[in-house]
C-alpha cells in the first residue's frame, strides 16, 4: 500500500521545519561588561550602566562555582569576568610603568613569561600614563577573555586573556593590541 500523497507531503514538510529549526540555532556575541574606573577593580567594582548593553551590575555577579560540565565555548560566569577584569587592569598598569624592574615586578602573575620579555627591549617606552575610563569585555569564553582599555592618550587597547588556575587571578595577559 502506498501512501497518501497528502500524508508524503505533510511528512515532507514535518522534516523540512524540524531540519530548519535544528540548524538555525541563533550565535550570539557576548555582551560587553563596564567597570568602574578604578585603576585595579576589585571584582565587586563591576557597574551596570545600560541593560539593553548587557552590563552586568554588583547586584548580578554569580557568586557560585561554575558547573563542571560547562561547554568551552558558554559564557564564562560573573566572577570570572571580574577575576579577568581585574587582571587586565592589573596587566594595564604594570604595562604602564616606566622603570623596566617594577614594570617586569608589576607583569608576574598577570602577564605570561614570553609578554613579560617583549617589553624588557630598553627602547620600550608605555603608550600613556594612565588607563582612564572603564574597561569593556569586548569577547568573553570560559577559556579566553578580551578586554577593552581607553587610554589617558585616547587610544584604545585589547588585552587577550586565558584561563590559568595558577595565575594571581585566574586569568593571564598573553597579548596586547592597538
Amino acid at each position: 500500500m502506498t501512501p497518501h500523497p497528502a500524508a508524503r507531503l505533510l511528512t515532507a514538510a514535518v522534516l523540512i521545519a524540524l531540519l530548519v529549526g535544528c540548524s538555525s540555532t541563533p550565535n550570539q556575541p557576548p555582551t560587553p561588561v563596564e567597570t568602574t574606573a578604578a585603576l585595579v577593580p576589585s571584582p565587586a567594582s563591576v557597574g551596570e550602566s545600560d541593560p539593553e548593553e548587557g552590563w552586568v551590575g554588583v547586584d548580578e555577579l554569580d557568586t557560585t562555582t561554575p558547573m563542571a560540565d560547562a561547554h568551552p565555548h558558554d559564557p564564562p560566569g560573573d566572577t570570572q569576568i571580574a577575576a579577568a577584569v581585574t587582571a587586565a587592569s592589573t596587566f594595564i598598569v604594570g604595562w604602564l610603568t616606566l622603570d623596566q624592574q617594577q614594570r617586569r615586578q608589576r607583569l608576574e602573575g598577570v602577564a605570561a613569561e614570553a609578554l613579560i620579555d617583549s617589553f624588557d627591549d630598553p627602547r620600550f617606552t608605555p603608550a600613556a600614563g594612565i588607563q582612564q575610563g572603564p574597561v569593556h569585555v569586548v569577547d568573553a569564553d570560559q577559556m579566553q577573555i578580551t578586554t577593552r582599555h581607553r587610554l589617558d592618550t585616547g587610544t584604545a587597547v585589547d588585552v587577550t586573556l586565558i584561563l590559568d588556575p595558577d595565575s594571581t587571578h585566574g586569568w593571564i595577559a598573553i597579548a596586547i593590541t592597538t
